[in-house]
Formats: C-alpha cells, sequence, structure tokens
C-alpha cells in the first residue's frame, strides 16, 4: 500500500519597509567589523570563518547567525581563507600565511614563503594549495607548516583556487588558469581569455567539474564551466553586467556567484540557467561559501555578511510580494500518493515550478512554460518519491520565487 502524506510548512512572511509580504532569502546578519571581508569558509555545520583587512578574523561557531573577532597573529590584509574540520589556513598581503587547528578559535603564524601577496587558498584531502602573484602557486603536503613553490608558464596574478580531490585549479588575470590533476605536483596553463579577462573565482563541485567568474572586455560579467579539471572551458550566460567575484558549488547543479553592487546568482541545473536573487544591499560582495545546497554565507565590503538557509530560494525582493500571488497545496495530497499543487499568478508570466531534494537535485518538473492570469492546479505523482523531506519551488516571471518545504511519507 502506498500512502504519501504532503505537508506545507507555510512560510514565516514578515512585513518590509514598504509594507508589503516580503521574506528575505538572504539577511545581513550583525557583523563586528567594517573592515572589507574578502574569503569566508566552513569547517562544518557550525563553525564559519571569515577574513579581511587588517588582518581581520571573524568566527562563528552556530552556522554564520553571531559572529566574534578571533586575534589574528598578523596585521596586513587576509584574502582567502579554507578550512577542512577543524584545520584552517589564511593567507594575504606579503606573503602572509596562517593556520589553525582548533577550527579557527586560535590561530598562528605559519611558514612565509615568499613576500609577494596571496590572493586565495583551499585545503583539499591530501594538500592545501596557496596562489598569488607572478603565477605563484604553493603547495603544502603537511597541512599548511610547509610550502613548496611551482609555477605554471604564467607571471599573472591568480585570484582564485579550488581543490578538489585530486584536482586543483588556479584562476587569475591575463585570462590565465593553471591546473593539477596530480595533488599540485605538477601544473599546467590554458588561457581562455585575453589581456582584459579576469577570472577571480572558482569552485569545482567535483574533481572533473568547475566554474570560473570574473569579468572580461566584452564580457563584464563572466561564468564559465569546465567538465576536465580546468583544461578546457565554456562560457555560460550571466543575467547581470556586474564583476563577479566568487562562486561556490557544493554539490554538482547548485551553485551560487557573488559580485559588484550586491550581485547574487544562483542555478541549479549545472549553470544552464542563472537567475538572480535580491541580496537587499548595493555593496560588493567579494566571496560565497556553502556547506550544502541551502546554508551558505557571503561577504564583502564594510564588513557586510549575507546568510541563507534555503539557498536564496525565499524571497520577494524590495517590492514585496506581487498582488494576487498565492502558493498552496491542495489537501487532496495526502490521497493516494499524488498531490495538487495550487498557485495563483497575478498576469501572464513564465511559470517554473519544481520539486527538489535536500541535495539540491531536482526530482520533479510540473512547469516550465509561459501561463495565463488566475489559479492554476498541477498534479505532482509523489508514488515513487522516498520518504522525506522536499522542497517545491515556484518561480514567476523570471525575477520573483518562492518555496514550500513538503515532507513525504511512504
Amino acid at each position: 500500500m502506498r500512502w504519501i502524506h504532503a505537508v506545507s510548512v507555510a512560510l514565516t512572511l514578515a512585513i518590509s519597509a514598504r509594507g508589503a509580504l516580503a521574506e528575505p532569502a538572504w539577511v545581513s546578519e550583525p557583523s563586528p567589523t567594517t573592515a572589507q571581508l574578502y574569503g569566508v569558509a566552513h569547517g562544518d555545520a557550525s563553525t564559519w570563518i571569515a577574513v579581511g583587512d587588517g588582518g581581520v578574523i571573524l568566527r562563528s561557531t552556530d552556522g554564520g547567525v553571531v559572529w566574534s573577532p578571533v586575534p589574528s597573529p598578523v596585521g596586513d590584509a587576509l584574502r582567502g581563507v579554507s578550512l577542512r574540520g577543524s584545520l584552517g589556513i589564511a593567507a594575504g598581503i606579503a606573503g602572509r600565511i596562517i593556520r589553525t587547528t582548533d577550527g579557527g578559535a586560535h590561530w598562528a603564524l605559519a611558514a612565509r614563503p615568499t613576500t609577494r601577496n596571496l590572493y586565495a587558498v583551499s585545503i583539499g584531502p591530501t594538500v592545501a594549495v596557496v596562489t598569488g602573484e607572478e603565477g605563484q602557486i604553493f603547495v603544502s603536503i603537511d597541512d599548511g607548516v610547509n610550502w613548496t613553490l611551482h609555477t605554471a608558464g604564467t607571471a599573472s596574478t591568480l585570484f582564485g583556487v579550488s581543490v578538489n580531490g585530486s584536482t586543483g585549479v588556479g584562476v587569475g588575470g591575463q585570462g590565465a588558469i593553471v591546473m593539477s590533476t596530480n595533488a599540485g605536483a605538477g601544473w599546467g596553463l590554458t588561457v581562455p581569455g585575453g589581456a582584459l579577462t579576469f577570472f577571480y573565482g572558482t569552485s569545482f563541485a567535483t574533481p572533473a567539474t568547475g566554474w570560473v567568474v570574473g569579468t572580461a572586455s566584452t564580457v563584464p560579467s563572466l561564468i564559465a564551466k569546465s567538465t576536465n579539471s580546468g583544461f578546457s572551458w565554456n562560457e555560460q550566460t550571466a543575467p547581470t553586467a556586474q564583476t563577479l567575484t566568487g562562486v561556490s558549488f557544493a554539490v554538482l547543479d547548485t551553485g551560487t556567484a557573488v559580485g559588484f553592487a550586491g550581485t547574487i546568482l544562483h542555478t541549479d541545473d549545472g549553470g544552464a540557467t542563472w537567475t538572480s536573487q535580491d541580496s537587499h544591499t548595493a555593496r560588493n560582495l567579494n566571496a560565497v561559501s556553502f556547506l550544502d545546497p541551502l546554508l551558505g554565507i557571503a561577504v564583502g565590503d564594510t564588513g557586510i555578511i549575507l546568510r541563507t538557509t534555503s539557498g536564496g530560494l525565499l524571497g520577494v525582493g524590495d517590492a514585496g510580494e506581487p498582488a494576487g500571488f498565492g502558493f498552496d497545496v491542495g489537501p487532496s495530497a495526502v490521497l493516494h500518493g499524488r498531490a495538487t499543487i495550487g498557485f495563483s499568478i497575478p498576469a501572464a508570466g513564465a511559470v517554473r515550478l519544481g520539486l527538489y531534494d535536500v541535495s539540491g537535485a531536482r526530482v520533479a518538473s510540473l512547469a516550465d512554460a509561459l501561463m495565463q492570469t488566475g489559479h492554476h492546479a498541477l498534479e505532482l505523482d509523489c508514488s515513487t518519491l522516498p520518504s522525506g523531506v522536499y522542497y517545491c519551488r515556484l518561480e514567476y516571471g523570471g525575477t520573483w520565487h518562492t518555496v514550500r518545504r513538503v515532507v513525504a511519507l511512504r
């Protein structure tokens, strides 16, 4: 006997400054600094670290809600940070590298491998990699205690790096991308962009598949994807003209990019389509990190810290919920493994309605088409779904979206 019990958990809607109903997808958390923040990373669901100008180190132990300053052993700006469990490494200006072995509670100076500026760090399962000026790549096989210099035939500054498995990819100015597929032992170079192309951030969801973001003279907001460990890249379309500075993919299909003027972009189909999310700020966002498809932190200018627990999927933006819009799960959803998903739209527009599991993977698509004004009811066959929590996401008009949490029980 198959029975599915679908329970709609109502969203808590706050009253916006304009008096309209709104649920911010991204919430600005209180920050104990006004310094520029350039890097953010997580050790686990609770422990997060952000770093920035003046050697600033901020730490959260409650998933990014409350942040406290941590004593820093450096006064130079820290430009990147990475954590793997309780191990953390941050790198910055004048070749400074600092380490923690207790989840960021205490930091100490590590070996200084260069006096050149360092901009990015990523800790993989067996190696840590730091990149910086003049194409310098530093690799550590002992958790950041000692570093070995590598080069890959470029003098361009490398602003971003991502390590996943044995793959490491660094990205930078003049269109330069360096890559290693042997845990940092050797590095190659590709230059998919020209002299006025600058790649600022990269994230690899698997050793083969990753993304890079930045800007170019012909494409102000640049996103590209690689499926062969960074050796070749295919450009994707970004719905903004702002420079992109950071990107994070916690799983293969679901990712977020951030950039100037509060830009936040989201994809749940591996970058085939990107949609804008409302950050409720015009400040530049310099880095983003996601623990999973739902929990993410973005940081930026003057100490701003943004947090989402829904992958940025909730929210109606500054203008509030559109008049005449409604989203409900019909009462017949409890019967015979079939749920009726009802919604109303105030005017004809593009509608996309899908069901997602907790990893962010889409498990069902109910609609992806132009629909007319009024109420619509679509049937979802839940009979083949495993019991568990799912998210029903409704996009309307290309600029507005919201989510309902549903629980399926066999």
